[in-house]
């Protein structure tokens, strides 16, 4: 059985109705996510003097090919369940595979790369911080909680709290685009934005797995985390990546933002939007 299935009691997975339609949180989010990442890498393709209508296409093929990977890996991976229930097939709120989102990004980029001959540390680069946002927005969309717990900011089912992985999820995430966007000025040399963005969210994996109910050493999640944060230290041993002559230095040269430091801290009421989403999602079941 999927795993959202086991949490339905605690966080309702409809987000709203509209007559007999049945909006659900998880796909809401996703589309928001994929919509705030979109804006944000094309705004960054601009900055970069690369082509917007280029990027846009790839950024709507890479969208599509990721969710269907996703949902076939994750149908097979459940395919017991789904042939008893196959009105479940085309739901997207009873799960996807993180893996298989991955198999179709990279199917889709490295057929991008080779098409337009772009970049790939460049196009890293681009991404870096619109993958940040949108994975950040589409944890809020998530019913999955972790181990019974007593902390204040548990979610709370017949009267036992659990582990808001949400929203420990939703922090991890957005502080990483926060942290890389912020580098965006300052960064030395091709990639660097996009190592950064992998090892953060291979990090928050890595932490927030420790809250989730089903591990005994490292559970899957954890084990991607590792596996993500050893990619990316490998990378920076066995590649030369020092600092790129005049690599970006028409926006180093901005330097430092001067902005008070009320305006410096302004990321912090999207932070609490997030979390207020989460959190008004358990209190409305």
């Amino acid at each position: 059985m999927p795993w959202q299935q086991c949490c339905r009691s605690t966080i309702d997975t409809v987000l709203f109705t509209l007559g007999p339609f049945h909006i659900y949180a998880y796909g809401f989010m996703l589309s928001w996510g994929y919509a705030a990442a979109v804006v944000l890498a094309l705004r960054e393709t601009r900055r970069r003097g690369w082509s917007p209508e280029l990027m846009l296409d790839y950024l709507i093929c890479v969208f599509i090919a990721g969710l269907l990977m996703a949902r076939i890996l994750f149908v097979l991976g459940e395919l017991p369940y789904f042939l008893a229930f196959p009105e479940e097939l085309l739901s997207i709120s009873n799960g996807l595979s993180g893996f298989g989102a991955i198999i179709g990004f990279g199917l889709v980029t490295a057929w991008a790369l080779r098409r337009y001959d772009w970049d790939y540390r460049h196009l890293a680069d681009i991404l870096a911080a619109p993958l940040a946002i949108g994975v950040a927005i589409t944890s809020v969309g998530t019913s999955r909680v972790g181990r019974a717990t007593n902390v204040l900011w548990a979610v709370v089912s017949d009267g036992q709290g659990f582990q808001p992985l949400g929203a420990y999820q939703a922090i991890g995430f957005y502080l990483t685009f926060v942290i890389v966007w912020s580098l965006r000025w300052r960064i030395q040399f091709p990639g660097q934005m996009g190592l950064i963005t992998v090892f953060c969210l291979g990090l928050t994996r890595f932490v927030v797995g420790f809250f989730a109910k089903e591990y005994l050493l490292f559970n899957s999640s954890q084990l991607v985390g590792i596996l993500a944060m050893a990619l990316v230290i490998l990378i920076i041993r066995e590649t030369d990546i020092g600092e790129s002559a005049g690599y970006m230095e028409h926006y180093k040269a901005l330097g430092p933002s001067k902005a008070p430091w009320y305006r410096r801290i302004r990321w912090i009421w999207g932070l609490l939007l997030l979390l207020s989403i989460y959190y008004l999602r358990a209190l409305s079941r």
